[in-house]
C-alpha cells in the first residue's frame, strides 16, 4: 500500500473536469492505497462524498480561494504572477508542511505553474515521486511541468503524449485518458423535465471566451427548430445570455447545476456540443456520450481520438456549417454508438492503468 497526495487547489470550489478527476481516481485508489487530497475549497463538495468512500481517503481543506473572480492579469500569467498563481502558490506552500509529515510515497500536483516547482524540488529532499496528469494541454502550462522533469508525466491523448515525447523525450510518459462513471452517466437515467422546446443541445461548459459558447449560440439560432441548454457559469455570463435571449428568446436556458445532477440534463438532450478551440481532454464529451447523446464538436486529432464514429467533427467558426451539423446529429440515428464509446472510458478501467503505473514508478524507489 502506497501513501499518495493529490494536490488540487479548486477542489471544493467548482466542480470541473480537472476536480472530477481528482474526486474520482482519489476514490478508486483509495481502495487499495492511503489517498489525500488536499484542497484549496470548502469541505461541502467533497466531504460527504470521502466520508462514504471505501479504503482511506482523506480530504484535507484549505479553504483559501476567497473571491470567486477568475479574471487575471494574461501578462503576470505567463509569468505566474497574476493573483491565481499566487494563490495557488501560497495554498501548495502551507500543504507542504502537511505533505512532509505525512510521509508520501507519491505526489499529483494538479495546479502547475509554482506548485510544480515547489513540489519537484521537495521531492529531492522528501524522497517521493511526482505524476503530472496533463490536463492542461499541449502547450506552455505542459511544457513547463514537463521542464521540471517529473518523475512520470501521464498524457490524455496519442497527440500530446507525441508532442511530450518530442518536447522533452528525457521525461517517462505513459498515456492514459480521463474517464467517466458510468453508474452516475448512462442511458438509463431518467430525463429532466425541462420547459424548453425539443429537440435540446446540450452544452456544458465554463462561461470563458476560449469554450466558444458564442458560436453555439449562433449555430443553434440558425438552425430554426433546435432548443440550447447552456450549464455551467463564468466571467462571461452576461454576455453569454444576452446573446442567448436575443438570438433564441425561449429557445434558450442556461443553468448551474451540481456535477451529481448533470446526467439527468444530459438525458433531456438529443445532441450535446462544445464547440471550444482547445482542449486538453474534454471530459464532458465522454460523459455525454456515457448518456447516449451524439456530439458536435472542433475538428483536430485529440477528439477524433476520444469521439470516433459517436459523432461529427466540424469548424466551429464556419457557423452556417456547424448549423447544418447539429441538425444533422439531430436527425441521424446514431443508436448505442455514443455509449459504446463511452464504455472505453470507464472510470474503472482508468484506474487499473494508474495502479499499473503507479506500481511501476514506486519499484523504482
Amino acid at each position: 500500500m502506497a501513501k499518495i497526495a493529490f494536490l488540487s487547489f479548486y477542489s471544493g470550489f467548482v466542480e470541473r473536469g480537472v476536480e472530477t478527476y481528482v474526486y474520482e481516481l482519489a476514490m478508486r485508489l483509495a481502495k487499495k492505497h492511503d489517498v489525500t487530497v488536499f484542497q484549496g475549497g470548502k469541505s461541502h463538495l467533497w466531504y460527504s462524498k470521502a466520508r462514504t468512500s471505501q479504503g482511506k481517503f482523506k480530504v484535507i481543506d484549505f479553504n483559501c480561494i476567497g473571491s470567486t473572480s477568475k479574471s487575471a492579469n494574461s501578462f503576470l500569467r505567463i509569468f505566474y504572477l497574476d493573483r491565481w498563481s499566487l494563490k495557488i502558490l501560497i495554498f501548495s506552500l502551507k500543504a507542504a508542511f502537511k505533505v512532509a509529515r505525512g510521509k508520501y510515497d507519491l505526489v499529483i500536483p494538479m495546479n502547475g505553474g509554482w506548485q510544480t516547482v515547489i513540489y519537484r524540488l521537495f521531492s529531492k529532499f522528501r524522497n517521493f515521486k511526482i505524476l503530472i496528469s496533463a490536463q492542461a494541454g499541449i502547450g506552455r502550462d505542459d511544457g513547463w511541468n514537463l521542464f521540471w522533469k517529473p518523475d512520470i508525466f501521464v498524457a490524455l491523448t496519442k497527440a500530446e503524449e507525441k508532442w511530450a515525447n518530442r518536447f522533452a523525450p528525457e521525461v517517462r510518459t505513459a498515456l492514459i485518458p480521463n474517464g467517466v462513471d458510468l453508474f452516475k452517466f448512462n442511458p438509463k437515467v431518467s430525463p429532466k423535465k425541462l420547459t424548453l422546446k425539443t429537440p435540446i443541445v446540450v452544452c456544458a461548459a465554463a462561461l470563458d471566451s476560449y469554450k466558444r459558447v458564442d458560436l453555439t449560440i449562433k449555430a443553434v439560432a440558425k438552425s430554426q427548430n433546435l432548443s440550447l441548454l447552456l450549464l455551467g457559469d463564468g466571467d462571461s455570463r452576461g454576455n453569454i445570455d444576452a446573446l442567448g435571449k436575443r438570438l433564441l428568446g425561449s429557445r434558450y436556458l442556461r443553468l448551474l447545476v451540481p456535477h451529481s445532477e448533470i446526467p439527468g440534463y444530459f438525458r433531456a438532450g438529443l445532441v450535446f456540443s462544445l464547440a471550444s478551440k482547445t482542449e486538453a481532454f474534454g471530459t464532458s464529451y465522454i460523459e455525454a456520450m456515457a448518456c447516449n447523446l451524439p456530439i458536435v464538436a472542433t475538428y483536430d486529432s485529440s477528439r477524433q481520438e476520444i469521439i470516433g464514429d459517436a459523432g461529427i467533427l466540424t469548424n466551429p467558426e464556419d457557423v452556417d456549417q456547424y448549423a447544418k451539423d447539429l441538425m444533422l446529429a439531430a436527425s441521424a440515428n446514431y443508436r448505442n454508438r455514443p455509449y459504446n464509446q463511452a464504455l472505453k472510458f470507464s472510470w474503472n478501467k482508468i484506474a487499473e492503468r494508474y495502479e499499473k503505473v503507479i506500481a511501476s514508478l514506486l519499484k523504482r524507489q
